[in-house]
């Protein structure tokens, strides 16, 4: 696998336009077409290959995405960002292997793990409605978002906020489509919406989802690259079949400043947020979760996690992690 990387990497670095290059990864290495059902589909080969969130992979591929799609229309540009725009789920999955391979009891844990090894700060203050899907109204989230790098000053090959993991607060396992998809015989993803349960579509729904633009998050984003999370990321083309089917079972909430009852648990207090929800009994958690909403909109203070509202809630306090 270290050698499809390393032409992968050659190609990255070829004196050619942004556009010939994505092209060349995307057509002659990884063989990409779209099939019937609008999924992406690659060779085969790739479905193993492990990337480090770390790999230099990963910001190049974006720069160039940034640089080849400049304008207002982001990857609705042409066929090419079509398929730029699927294959972020693929993207997704080579670093969910290379993660999935470390050590720990969960998902969770071997994250943070690679990140204490690799002296990263995670973010987790980017909101997580869109990867807490339900059918019916939330009570409380069940996912939290987990950005990675937490930030940084680079003019072209930025890191910041372009990897995302979706955890289950309660079970520290990732949140993936991946966990889900059914890969037929010859090593293609099945992609036919009739194949996968109501149940199998909440992953795919609530997936992790590749950055090729800079989220803002609570940091600093240069004025040039300020809308780029919008015009890459957030006005895309045209999702698989399979995935429309999901998130049109699958409804975010809306946030309680926009009047639902949506915010999320884990903010600024990180991994003591998490341990702080964990130590909700079941039986308290919508009774704790109600009055945590309703702070907020009574406050007008910003969202600082759930630990901190445990910490200085006198009814709640037992919960809180110091």
């Amino acid at each position: 696998m270290n050698e499809k990387l390393n032409q992968l990497m050659r190609i990255l670095d070829l004196d050619a336009s942004p556009k010939q290059r994505l092209r060349m990864i995307l057509n002659d290495e990884f063989a990409a077409s779209v099939d019937q059902n609008d999924f992406l589909q690659i060779d085969p080969s790739y479905l193993k290959l492990e990337i480090s969130p770390r790999s230099p992979f990963f910001v190049k591929f974006r720069q160039l995405v940034i640089d080849a799609y400049s304008t207002s229309r982001g990857l609705k540009e042409d066929e090419l960002g079509r398929k730029i725009h699927l294959f972020r789920s693929y993207i997704d999955l080579f670093y969910l292997n290379y993660i999935r391979q470390y050590s720990g009891q969960n998902d969770f844990q071997r994250l943070l793990n690679f990140a204490h090894r690799q002296k990263i700060r995670l973010d987790y203050e980017t909101v997580s409605n869109y990867h807490n899907r339900t059918q019916n109204d939330v009570f409380y989230p069940r996912n939290m978002k987990v950005q990675l790098m937490r930030n940084s000053w680079r003019l072209r090959n930025n890191p910041a906020r372009m990897i995302e993991f979706i955890i289950n607060i309660d079970r520290g396992e990732f949140i993936s489509e991946w966990n889900s998809y059914k890969v037929t015989t010859d090593g293609k993803v099945d992609s036919n919406p009739a194949h996968y349960s109501i149940a199998k579509l909440e992953s795919i729904a609530n997936t992790e989802s590749f950055n090729y633009g800079i989220p803002h998050g609570n940091y600093f984003v240069y004025p040039h690259l300020r809308k780029t999370h919008y015009y890459l990321d957030v006005q895309q083309p045209k999702d698989s079949l399979l995935r429309q089917r999901a998130k049109k079972i699958y409804r975010s909430p809306r946030g309680y400043r926009q009047g639902g009852s949506f915010a999320d648990l884990i903010k600024a207090g990180g991994v003591k947020d998490a341990k702080a929800w964990q130590q909700v009994p079941f039986s308290r958690r919508a009774e704790v979760y109600s009055s945590f909403i309703e702070h907020l909109a009574q406050s007008n203070m910003p969202n600082w996690g759930i630990n901190y509202y445990l910490s200085s809630t006198i009814q709640y306090q037992q919960y809180a992690v110091v």
